[in-house]
């Protein structure tokens, strides 16, 4: 399919999470009130996050009364709006890894109408980066899986974590999540989970071939051991991980000798920022052990200290492992990839915690799966409003004209507090009218 034209709408999207609502587990017995159904209570908590309103459903149920119909019918296809404690109830018993296949299903749907296409970097690859976050966090309310902090004070702190793979590009400002994997005590365990053992589930989950293409991995300095490294390579992934001095002196002490012997070439390239000269001080090179043992990991090592040409200011320097071939040729481009890493938490983590999505705050927690499948369904929002910033044009368009995501938001609430809505095109005519003046007159 020409890339150009690929589009979806936000049915399609929301359909993907329909379509995986299916036998979904429900504990009430025949005899208690069942007027309100599991799919719906999904669709309700989706409808808060993609919305980016908690007032959402107490909105369209005041509407519901005065105009006999609602958004909430309209736009989520929800027949009946449970209350907040309805869907808590009825959502602690549905597993998050219930809805996993929308996330899969908008993954394969970017890959086959070429979309992906724009995130390949390096030889034609893929980039997922790794990393892990809180998002639950209590000193009052735990579960049997949370994990868990005692302070000095006598205090103990609840929490819940995850990893959050998402693909990125130097060459895009989107980034797209995927199914998170969970930090959490698993079942049989005594022992409290940590973000080292939730990546190494993730890899032994998903192997590269499920990606369509090559891909190569991103992380911190956690994710440079020989176990993760080695695991990565098995599941078919390349990697460049960050590796601090500071945590791996076997191969620092390596690169102080090959150093002497000459055996690490550094390339310098200039380059203005539009303000100033920067110098690009790249230094590489092979074969380095990660550990100091005979059955060490080999990897290849490189560097780039960022220095301000006039005043010989360090502006940024950092270090990575990785199991691609470094050359003067490719350095540069290597570099790029390992430095992307942080999108995962500028365009990724931070736009969830502080843009809307509210990452952090406690929607729920229950006793079972409440507070995962609050926030799985979080991520697929902020997914679901990425693919159409990507490849809707009349969402863009609107964006475009709203100019911050903070209006975005505000006056989609707005709108959706007053006016009723047949589909989501009508919402979005009315906004790109209301903002033409040939328009208005015309529709006046």
């Amino acid at each position: 399919m020409d890339q150009k034209a690929a589009t979806i709408e936000i049915p399609e999207l929301i359909q993907f999470l329909q379509s995986s609502l299916n036998d979904l587990p429900d504990e009430r017995k025949p005899g208690n009130n069942t007027k309100y159904q599991v799919e719906d209570a999904v669709m309700a908590a989706f409808s808060i996050f993609f919305t980016q309103s908690e007032s959402f459903l107490d909105h369209q149920r005041l509407m519901k009364n005065n105009k006999g119909k609602d958004n909430a019918e309209s736009l989520f296809s929800i027949k009946k709006i449970p209350c907040d404690n309805q869907i808590r109830n009825l959502l602690d018993p549905v597993p998050a890894a219930t809805i996993f296949r929308a996330f899969q299903e908008v993954y394969q749907w970017l890959n086959k109408n070429g979309v992906l296409k724009k995130f390949l970097y390096l030889d034609e690859e893929i980039l997922i980066a790794l990393d892990g976050t809180e998002y639950f966090s209590s000193q009052k309310i735990n579960c049997p899986h949370c994990n868990c902090r005692n302070h000095r004070n006598g205090t103990t702190t609840y929490f819940h974590g995850c990893v959050t793979p998402i693909v990125v590009s130097p060459n895009q400002k989107q980034v797209i999540n995927l199914e998170p994997e969970f930090i959490k005590k698993q079942d049989g365990y005594q022992k409290y989970d940590c973000e080292n053992a939730a990546v190494k589930r993730w890899l032994n989950k998903n192997n590269q071939k499920k990606y369509g293409y090559p891909v190569t991995l991103l992380g911190d300095d956690l994710y440079s051991r020989q176990p993760i490294c080695e695991l990565a390579l098995k599941q078919g992934y390349n990697f460049i991980y960050v590796c601090l001095k500071t945590s791996h002196k076997t191969l620092y002490d390596w690169l102080e000798f090959l150093e002497r012997s000459g055996e690490v070439t550094t390339v310098e390239k200039k380059q203005w920022d539009g303000r100033k000269n920067l110098i690009y001080r790249y230094r590489y090179t092979s074969r380095v052990p990660l550990k100091d043992e005979d059955s060490s990991l080999e990897v290849n090592w490189c560097e780039v200290t960022v220095i301000n040409e006039k005043t010989e200011e360090i502006i940024y320097q950092n270090n990575w492992i990785t199991n691609h071939k470094i050359t003067e040729n490719n350095i540069e481009e290597m570099v790029k990839a390992g430095r992307s890493r942080w999108k995962v938490e500028n365009e990724g983590n931070n736009v969830l915690k502080n843009h809307g999505y509210n990452l952090e705050h406690n929607f729920g927690h229950g006793e079972n799966h409440l507070c995962e499948l609050l926030l799985s369904l979080n991520l697929l929002a902020f997914l679901f409003h990425t693919v159409l910033d990507l490849v809707n044009y009349t969402y863009q368009k609107v964006r475009k004209i709203l100019v911050t995501r903070t209006t975005f938001f505000k006056d989609i609430r707005t709108l959706l507090k007053y006016l009723w809505f047949k589909d989501w095109s009508h919402l979005f005519s009315l906004i790109i009218t209301e903002h033409d003046p040939l328009k208005r007159v015309n529709s006046s």
